[in-house]
């Protein structure tokens, strides 16, 4: 079964009927222990793909939009940006903040920053957290340079047909997370509507499972 492969090879994905919680209370239990790096094969084909697209940013202002516990804010600091961290969890954060002190507690859909204040932007698997997709790509969109690019990756939209769920495990307990699912189109439409023009566009599969497209990844320029 797809969920016995996804829950094997990428680790919290699958067909459950775990209780399920809204994203920032899954957040605040999952955080302790969440680990600041690609920690199942789905992640790893996400990050792997999210970087193959990413620019040159030495020297660069990059914000990570919903930055979790701060993987990617490794990556960008690795590479010679300069690096901002926004997450709506707190307890995410705190996490983050191992990494660096530039982060602040924000909804994507409202980040504190000025209009045309930053060169680029990454937003890995957090806009599956937003009912609003074009209010927040169009605050991404708003705070980017022109010519800035964002590139931002969700769990593949097949995933709700196939009736995928996101589960972790805390005190004992599996539980899963309440999310939104997104169809192609409407990236594409809010992807125009924020202004914003696409010139990269992936659905990488899981090695295992090939048929099965994991991950939306997009890479679009203001």
């Amino acid at each position: 079964m797809l969920w016995q492969k996804l829950r094997h090879f990428a680790g919290v994905w699958g067909q459950s009927p775990l209780q399920m919680l809204d994203p920032q209370s899954a957040y605040a239990l999952w955080a302790p222990g969440y680990p600041p790096r690609a920690h199942n094969a789905l992640m790893e084909i996400e990050q792997q793909t999210v970087l193959a697209l990413l620019p040159e940013v030495r020297g660069l202002t990059i914000l990570d939009a919903g930055c979790g516990s701060g993987r990617y804010l490794r990556e960008l600091e690795g590479r010679g940006a300069t690096a901002i961290g926004m997450d709506l969890s707190a307890a995410m954060l705190a996490r983050a903040r191992e990494t660096t002190p530039k982060i602040a507690r924000a909804d994507i859909r409202a980040l504190p920053l000025d209009a045309m204040s930053i060169d680029g932007a990454v937003c890995g698997l957090a806009l599956g957290d937003v009912a609003e997709i074009e209010l927040a790509l169009s605050e991404i969109a708003r705070v980017l340079r022109p010519g800035g690019v964002v590139i931002y990756s969700v769990v593949h939209p097949a995933g709700e047909a196939e009736g995928w769920s996101r589960s972790f495990e805390s005190g004992g307990r599996q539980w899963a997370i309440d999310g939104y699912w997104h169809s192609l189109d409407r990236h594409r439409q809010a992807c125009s509507a924020a202004g914003l023009t696409i010139d990269g566009w992936r659905e990488p599969a899981l090695v295992e499972a090939p048929a099965r497209r994991a991950v939306l990844v997009v890479r679009a320029h203001r």
